[in-house]
């Protein structure tokens, strides 16, 4: 058990959700050092990894969180050094010095790298966010998830009335399209080649889903657009051909938002963009906006219930992994490890 310093709470983990960046973690990648700083690092070899969670408060470090203490929260799992030029300037999502949760960013000198898939993890006491009672710690762990989309859906600069299209109904996809409707886009429209993923898609009654294995997406998405396209589009999936599919699908003046990194070796014609088109990453999200994730799930405006498909303790957390992993086979979309089961 680490010991805790007087900036944090310690937090009786009750959820924490498997990431598509865990898996890539555990395979021995950096996906936070690529998509943040375009950087390939490796990981500490002591690294527990974990960063979707809630749970309840269950000790402080100082006198100035024991108000915390036996409070539900879910916790925003990064903190910037907070004296960067990007912290300064409001980016703190682009802080090259970031201490992360779960990820092998930031620590120094410690046996263990804190990560959620524990049975108690520390956190810092000002990234603790009461929950409302009728949201549960299921529910929760979709926050960090929730955060980045706002942040994408923001970096698209979408406006009330226009079109979104997001390519890929996962997690991330299915949560960055209700973001998008809560915003006021007129039509959000989503695509995907995997059932369990399409199926979700159409229980938070998004307003077109497309089978992209049967049906042409760009087609479809035009149709319902006089022929204009999305104004605002969000690739979630990482992949040469998703991105073609951006291009074909963004209306003059249309923005591309890249999810997933950039695809390895993809290449973009200039042309493509004619019409003031552009395309953009977005990554991580700032702290206001993990605020407004958690209001967007309390109101409702995000629901998140139908993309839990599966649930397992801490002890059999390597079949949860594998579960996660073949997602085709188990008909996966979030998994989460229940620490105190």
């Amino acid at each position: 058990m680490p010991p805790l310093r007087e900036d944090q709470v310690m937090v009786r983990v009750e959820a924490c959700g498997i990431c598509g960046s865990d898996l890539r973690y555990l395979q021995g990648a950096n996906p936070w050092a690529m998509h943040t700083l375009g950087e390939r690092r490796t990981n500490p070899e002591k690294m527990i990894l974990g960063h979707e969670f809630a749970g309840v408060v269950c000790a402080a470090g100082s006198d100035r969180w024991e108000g915390l203490v036996g409070q539900r929260v879910a916790a925003q799992a990064f903190r910037g050094c907070g004296v960067c030029p990007q912290c300064r300037s409001g980016r703190e999502n682009l802080c090259a010095n970031t201490q992360h949760i779960g990820h092998g960013a930031g620590w120094k000198g410690l046996e263990w790298n804190p990560g959620a898939m524990a049975e108690q993890c520390p956190v810092w006491g000002e990234m603790c966010y009461p929950l409302p009672e009728h949201v549960s710690f299921e529910e929760a762990v979709f926050l960090d998830g929730l955060g980045v989309t706002v942040h994408a859906v923001n970096r698209s600069a979408l406006q009330v009335g226009e079109v979104a299209c997001v390519l890929g109904a996962g997690p991330i996809g299915s949560s960055v399209a209700q973001v998008a409707k809560a915003h006021g886009a007129r039509l959000v429209a989503v695509s995907d080649v995997y059932d369990k993923a399409l199926e979700a898609a159409r229980q938070v009654e998004l307003d077109l889903v497309v089978d992209a294995r049967r049906e042409d997406v760009v087609a479809a998405v035009r149709e319902r657009t006089e022929g204009l396209g999305a104004d605002a589009v969000f690739e979630s999936v990482g992949a040469a051909e998703t991105l073609e599919q951006a291009l074909a699908l963004a209306a003059p003046g249309g923005r591309i938002v890249l999810m997933a990194g950039l695809t390895s070796g993809a290449r973009i014609d200039p042309l493509r963009l004619a019409g003031e088109r552009s395309v953009t990453v977005s990554a991580n999200n700032n702290y206001r906006e993990y605020l407004t994730g958690l209001q967007l799930l309390a109101a409702g405006q995000v629901k998140v219930k139908p993309l839990v498909t599966h649930r397992f303790p801490l002890t059999e957390v390597q079949e949860a992994f594998r579960v996660a992993a073949d997602k085709s086979a188990s008909g996966a979309l979030k998994v989460v490890v229940c620490p105190q089961a």
